[in-house]
């Protein structure tokens, strides 16, 4: 049985939607008060989960969801602060400029979703699918990214400092420009990567891996890469590998 619980407060009124199963979904009115009629109602807000669904520009507090497919939803504007979504599937989704910060997004699908402007600060995407997707803009200050999937993803330009990345898969994906000082990146892999002008200054990619990944005039001081595999290319630390001297 799934529970799935969100309570919202719209000025002066309070709505609580409960879903006791994946089939049965009913709303209750708890005590609305009348407001100006200039208002804008924001009905969308007050629906279960589905797939595509609308909930562009919702304020929402306790937002609590387990297991929905929200595949193609649109949360855009949304602000969501602490929100749990746990394990649910939001390929596709728009959170462009969301407030999620704080948020629990564990074993979520966002592979291809809109996470530009995004303000994902604190927020743990543990293993997390977050492939294809575009972060762009987005505010990671503090993030836990252990086990994420950002194969293929749009990161450019983006402060991950002292964010933990533990086994992250980052191939194919995006860092031109990233700032990526302190992090702990031990055994994630950046194979194909483009890192071009990335800072990881001070990083640790213990047993990691940059195989194919353009590492053209990144900063690498301070960098443990010990046992990392730097068949990489475009920067003096990049080597064939060489198992007696990594």
């Amino acid at each position: 049985m799934t529970t799935i619980r969100i309570t919202l407060l719209l000025f002066a009124s309070a709505i609580v939607i409960t879903s006791t199963s994946t089939t049965n979904v009913f709303a209750q009115d708890l005590g609305n008060v009348p407001t100006h009629h200039s208002v804008p109602k924001l009905t969308s807000c007050f629906e279960a989960p589905t797939l595509k669904i609308d909930w562009s520009n919702c304020k929402m507090i306790h937002t609590e969801i387990h297991f929905a497919d929200m595949t193609g939803a649109n949360l855009s504007g949304i602000v969501a602060k602490n929100a749990l979504f746990y394990n649910v599937n939001l390929s596709g989704a728009n959170l462009k400029n969301s407030v999620l910060s704080g948020g629990n997004f564990v074993y979520s699908n966002l592979s291809g979703a809109d996470l530009r402007g995004a303000d994902l600060r604190n927020i743990d995407f543990y293993h997390a699918n977050l492939s294809g997707a575009d972060l762009r803009g987005a505010n990671l200050l503090g993030a836990k990214l252990s086990g994420v999937n950002f194969s293929n993803a749009k990161l450019s330009g983006l402060d991950l400092t002292s964010a933990i990345m533990i086994g992250a898969n980052l191939s194919d994906a995006d860092l031109e420009n990233a700032i990526l000082v302190n992090v702990d990146m031990r055994n994630a892999i950046f194979d194909d990567t483009n890192l071009k002008g990335a800072n990881l200054e001070n990083a640790d990619v213990t047993g990691g891996s940059f195989a194919d990944s353009d590492l053209t005039g990144a900063n690498l001081g301070g960098l443990d890469r010990s046992g990392a595999d730097m068949s990489c290319h475009g920067n003096p630390a990049c080597h064939v590998m060489d198992n007696d001297n990594p």
